[in-house]
């Protein structure tokens, strides 16, 4: 994925993936509505790792996103962290991969119009911003790829444990996939922690604006799928 932008041929065959994703996940989502999910609660009073890396990466990420969208990205971290039961992710790379994973959204970092993609954008900003924090180029590489590739359809745990997680934990929180794999207990105790109050209209209009000035990306195939509905609809605010 050098640009993310997409020619007509892939934007026909993301639309298909993307169509039938939504169709096998709607026993999923429905019983997520339904239902109090499996299993006794998760515990989710944990904390991000605490490294030095860690620290700077969220005060960039406070003072560069809007409250819904800060909310989103720690949400999303929490998501993951509950999705990664019986794996071993690198957990600093995780959070910071979950924190950044939409930094090009924002006011200080949205690329040009020029730009094809704002995702893979933002794997570029946070390549450079974690090799100037210190971080090793592979780790910053890592970072990169997981969040290029976060707006895809899926991401299977061969590409990247992380970069899987990442895009199970954004997925969940935009458009509830996978919300009937955890207990409800746990689903109200992350977003009393972080919750979702003004976050489907704010991330409406990112998307809107991404469709008409990244018309060619995969987030505007999924805005013209019908985006708004699942991030209107989430089991998540059940």
């Amino acid at each position: 994925m050098r640009t993310g932008e997409l020619g007509l041929a892939a934007k026909v065959r993301f639309a298909r993936s993307a169509v039938f994703a939504q169709i096998s996940g709607l026993p999923s989502t429905i019983r997520a509505h339904l239902t109090s999910g499996p299993g006794a609660a998760v515990l989710t009073e944990r904390e991000p790792p605490d490294t030095a890396l860690t620290r700077q990466v969220l005060e960039l990420a406070k003072a560069s996103y809007p409250d819904p969208l800060l909310g989103h990205c720690l949400r999303t971290w929490l998501w993951a962290e509950l999705l990664a039961a019986g794996t071993k992710p690198d957990e600093e790379l995780l959070y910071v991969a979950c924190l950044l994973h939409d930094i090009a959204l924002t006011d200080d970092y949205r690329p040009p119009e020029s730009v094809a993609c704002f995702a893979v954008h933002g794997g570029e900003v946070a390549r450079t911003t974690l090799t100037s924090l210190g971080a090793q180029p592979s780790y910053a590489e890592e970072v990169a790829h997981a969040i290029a590739l976060h707006m895809n359809v899926r991401v299977p745990a061969d590409q990247g444990l992380e970069a899987h997680l990442l895009h199970a934990g954004a997925h969940l929180d935009v458009a509830g996939t996978r919300a009937a794999d955890l207990p409800r207990r746990a689903i109200r105790e992350v977003v009393s922690k972080y919750p979702r109050d003004g976050f489907p209209t704010c991330f409406a209009t990112l998307m809107r604006r991404e469709s008409k000035e990244r018309p060619n990306s995969r987030a505007a195939v999924l805005w013209r799928l019908g985006m708004r509905l699942p991030l209107h609809h989430n089991p998540l605010d059940r």
